[in-house]
Protein backbone atom coordinates (compact mmCIF):
# COMPACT_ATOMS: atom_id res chain seq x y z
CA UNK A 1 0.00 0.00 0.00
CA UNK A 2 1.33 3.34 -1.05
CA UNK A 3 1.58 5.97 1.82
CA UNK A 4 -0.55 8.12 -0.63
CA UNK A 5 -3.39 5.95 -1.14
CA UNK A 6 -5.87 7.23 1.47
CA UNK A 7 -9.08 5.17 0.62
CA UNK A 8 -7.24 1.86 0.07
CA UNK A 9 -5.76 2.38 3.29
CA UNK A 10 -9.19 3.50 5.09
CA UNK A 11 -11.31 0.11 3.66
CA UNK A 12 -8.06 -1.66 5.03
CA UNK A 13 -8.01 0.59 8.61
CA UNK A 14 -11.73 -0.40 9.05
CA UNK A 15 -11.91 -4.03 8.63
CA UNK A 16 -8.67 -4.60 11.29
CA UNK A 17 -10.64 -2.11 13.27
CA UNK A 18 -13.77 -4.30 14.05
CA UNK A 19 -11.19 -6.91 14.68
CA UNK A 20 -9.43 -5.61 17.41
CA UNK A 21 -12.57 -3.33 19.12
CA UNK A 22 -12.20 -5.59 21.51
CA UNK A 23 -8.77 -5.50 22.47
CA UNK A 24 -7.03 -3.44 25.00
CA UNK A 25 -5.99 -0.06 24.06
CA UNK A 26 -2.26 -0.51 25.14
CA UNK A 27 -2.65 -3.12 21.40
CA UNK A 28 -3.55 -0.36 19.59
CA UNK A 29 -1.02 2.62 20.66
CA UNK A 30 1.37 -0.14 19.85
CA UNK A 31 -0.06 -0.85 16.46
CA UNK A 32 -0.09 2.96 16.20
CA UNK A 33 3.53 3.45 17.15
CA UNK A 34 4.78 0.32 14.76
CA UNK A 35 2.89 2.17 11.89
CA UNK A 36 4.72 5.93 13.23
CA UNK A 37 7.86 4.40 13.42
CA UNK A 38 7.25 3.20 9.58
CA UNK A 39 6.50 6.91 8.54
CA UNK A 40 3.09 6.24 8.73
CA UNK A 41 1.82 8.94 11.07
CA UNK A 42 -1.98 10.13 10.81
CA UNK A 43 -2.40 6.24 10.00
CA UNK A 44 -1.90 5.02 13.44
CA UNK A 45 -3.27 7.80 14.72
CA UNK A 46 -6.77 6.80 12.88
CA UNK A 47 -6.44 3.40 14.42
CA UNK A 48 -6.65 5.16 17.88
CA UNK A 49 -9.42 7.15 17.30
CA UNK A 50 -11.62 4.62 15.90
CA UNK A 51 -10.63 2.44 18.72
CA UNK A 52 -13.33 3.17 21.92
CA UNK A 53 -10.96 2.30 24.66
CA UNK A 54 -7.53 3.63 22.93
CA UNK A 55 -9.02 7.06 22.03
CA UNK A 56 -11.02 7.00 25.66
CA UNK A 57 -7.42 6.82 27.15
CA UNK A 58 -5.61 9.97 25.41
CA UNK A 59 -4.48 12.15 28.26
CA UNK A 60 -2.70 15.64 27.45
CA UNK A 61 0.54 13.73 27.77
CA UNK A 62 0.05 10.77 25.82
CA UNK A 63 -0.79 13.01 23.20
CA UNK A 64 2.11 14.83 23.88
CA UNK A 65 4.20 11.67 23.62
CA UNK A 66 2.70 10.86 20.35
CA UNK A 67 2.88 14.27 18.49
CA UNK A 68 6.68 14.65 19.50
CA UNK A 69 7.90 14.11 16.43
CA UNK A 70 5.80 15.67 14.29
CA UNK A 71 7.93 18.83 11.96
CA UNK A 72 5.50 18.77 9.06
CA UNK A 73 2.27 20.45 8.18
CA UNK A 74 0.82 17.23 7.10
CA UNK A 75 1.58 15.69 10.39
CA UNK A 76 0.57 18.96 13.10
CA UNK A 77 -2.91 19.15 10.62
CA UNK A 78 -3.49 15.38 10.32
CA UNK A 79 -2.66 15.37 14.63
CA UNK A 80 -4.75 17.90 15.78
CA UNK A 81 -7.95 16.92 13.60
CA UNK A 82 -7.52 13.10 14.12
CA UNK A 83 -6.53 13.02 17.84
CA UNK A 84 -6.38 16.46 19.41
CA UNK A 85 -9.52 18.26 18.26
CA UNK A 86 -11.47 15.17 18.88
CA UNK A 87 -10.23 14.75 22.49
CA UNK A 88 -10.54 18.08 23.11
CA UNK A 89 -14.33 18.19 21.65
CA UNK A 90 -15.36 15.13 23.79
CA UNK A 91 -13.61 16.43 27.51
CA UNK A 92 -10.27 14.23 27.08
CA UNK A 93 -8.41 17.22 27.11
CA UNK A 94 -9.68 20.90 28.57
CA UNK A 95 -9.16 24.07 27.50
CA UNK A 96 -5.92 24.77 29.66
CA UNK A 97 -4.48 21.79 27.82
CA UNK A 98 -5.14 23.38 24.46
CA UNK A 99 -3.86 27.05 25.67
CA UNK A 100 -1.06 25.24 27.22
CA UNK A 101 0.30 24.09 23.60
CA UNK A 102 -1.00 27.35 21.75
CA UNK A 103 1.65 29.07 23.82
CA UNK A 104 4.67 26.20 23.12
CA UNK A 105 8.12 27.48 21.59
CA UNK A 106 7.45 24.90 19.04
CA UNK A 107 5.32 26.42 16.00
CA UNK A 108 4.11 22.79 15.22
CA UNK A 109 2.39 22.96 18.63
CA UNK A 110 0.66 26.49 18.44
CA UNK A 111 -0.24 25.19 15.35
CA UNK A 112 -2.10 22.03 16.01
CA UNK A 113 -3.79 24.17 19.31
CA UNK A 114 -5.59 26.45 16.86
CA UNK A 115 -6.53 23.58 13.93
CA UNK A 116 -7.70 21.85 16.95
CA UNK A 117 -10.04 24.46 17.30
CA UNK A 118 -11.35 23.62 13.58
CA UNK A 119 -12.79 20.01 15.01
CA UNK A 120 -15.09 21.80 16.88
CA UNK A 121 -16.55 23.90 13.91
CA UNK A 122 -16.40 21.21 11.00
CA UNK A 123 -20.24 19.26 10.91
CA UNK A 124 -18.32 15.92 9.34
CA UNK A 125 -15.71 16.34 12.63
CA UNK A 126 -19.04 16.20 14.80
CA UNK A 127 -18.23 19.96 15.07
CA UNK A 128 -21.80 21.98 16.63
CA UNK A 129 -19.31 25.53 16.53
CA UNK A 130 -17.93 26.73 19.72
CA UNK A 131 -17.07 30.75 19.23
CA UNK A 132 -15.55 31.04 22.83
CA UNK A 133 -12.77 28.34 22.51
CA UNK A 134 -12.20 29.02 18.88
CA UNK A 135 -11.62 32.59 19.66
CA UNK A 136 -9.90 32.38 22.87
CA UNK A 137 -6.76 30.09 20.81
CA UNK A 138 -6.86 32.59 18.19
CA UNK A 139 -6.19 35.51 20.82
CA UNK A 140 -3.34 34.13 22.25
CA UNK A 141 -1.77 34.08 19.07
CA UNK A 142 -2.87 37.13 17.14
CA UNK A 143 0.95 38.71 17.16
CA UNK A 144 2.67 35.39 16.29
CA UNK A 145 3.80 36.05 12.73
CA UNK A 146 5.77 32.29 11.98
CA UNK A 147 4.40 31.24 8.69
CA UNK A 148 2.61 27.85 9.65
CA UNK A 149 0.52 30.30 12.42
CA UNK A 150 -0.69 32.71 10.57
CA UNK A 151 -2.39 30.14 8.25
CA UNK A 152 -3.91 28.48 10.92
CA UNK A 153 -5.19 31.54 12.49
CA UNK A 154 -6.88 32.03 9.47
CA UNK A 155 -7.96 28.83 9.19
CA UNK A 156 -9.21 28.93 12.64
CA UNK A 157 -11.43 32.03 12.13
CA UNK A 158 -12.60 31.09 9.03
CA UNK A 159 -14.01 28.04 10.16
CA UNK A 160 -16.17 29.62 12.38
CA UNK A 161 -17.39 32.09 10.06
CA UNK A 162 -20.18 29.42 9.20
CA UNK A 163 -21.58 29.44 12.70
CA UNK A 164 -21.21 32.96 13.88
CA UNK A 165 -20.14 35.80 11.19
CA UNK A 166 -20.97 38.46 13.81
CA UNK A 167 -18.45 37.15 16.04
CA UNK A 168 -15.63 36.74 13.26
CA UNK A 169 -16.59 40.28 11.80
CA UNK A 170 -16.40 41.98 15.20
CA UNK A 171 -13.43 40.50 16.23
CA UNK A 172 -11.87 41.24 12.70
CA UNK A 173 -12.35 44.82 13.66
CA UNK A 174 -11.46 44.37 17.11
CA UNK A 175 -8.22 43.41 16.10
CA UNK A 176 -7.88 45.09 13.21
CA UNK A 177 -3.67 46.53 13.86
CA UNK A 178 -2.89 43.29 15.18
CA UNK A 179 -4.23 40.51 12.85
CA UNK A 180 -1.73 39.60 9.77
CA UNK A 181 -2.77 41.00 6.41
CA UNK A 182 -3.27 37.76 5.45
CA UNK A 183 -5.52 36.64 7.60
CA UNK A 184 -7.69 39.78 7.49
CA UNK A 185 -7.64 38.91 3.41
CA UNK A 186 -8.94 35.33 3.83
CA UNK A 187 -11.26 35.99 6.42
CA UNK A 188 -13.17 38.86 5.12
CA UNK A 189 -13.34 36.54 1.92
CA UNK A 190 -14.75 33.72 3.46
CA UNK A 191 -17.35 36.04 5.45
CA UNK A 192 -17.99 38.23 1.83
CA UNK A 193 -18.30 35.22 -0.64
CA UNK A 194 -17.84 31.56 1.22
CA UNK A 195 -14.54 31.22 -0.33
CA UNK A 196 -11.16 31.35 1.83
CA UNK A 197 -10.32 33.16 -1.96
CA UNK A 198 -12.06 35.25 -4.71
CA UNK A 199 -10.10 32.93 -7.32
CA UNK A 200 -12.19 29.90 -6.71
CA UNK A 201 -9.88 26.37 -7.20
CA UNK A 202 -10.35 24.24 -10.19
CA UNK A 203 -13.20 21.72 -8.54
CA UNK A 204 -14.88 25.51 -7.45
CA UNK A 205 -15.06 24.67 -4.16
CA UNK A 206 -12.70 26.77 -1.19
CA UNK A 207 -9.29 26.56 -1.31
CA UNK A 208 -7.51 24.51 1.96
CA UNK A 209 -5.47 26.09 4.71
Amino acid sequence: MEKHDAASFRAVRRAVSSEIAAMEASVVFSLAEGLTGAGFDWEGWEFINAHREAFAALTPARLEELGSGITSWGQADAFATILVGPAWREGLISDADVDHWARSPDHWWRRIALVSTTVLNTRSRWGTGDTQRTLAVVGILINDRDDTVVKAVSWALRSLVPWDPRAVRSFLEMHETELAARVKREVRTKLETGLKSRRRSVHGTDLSA
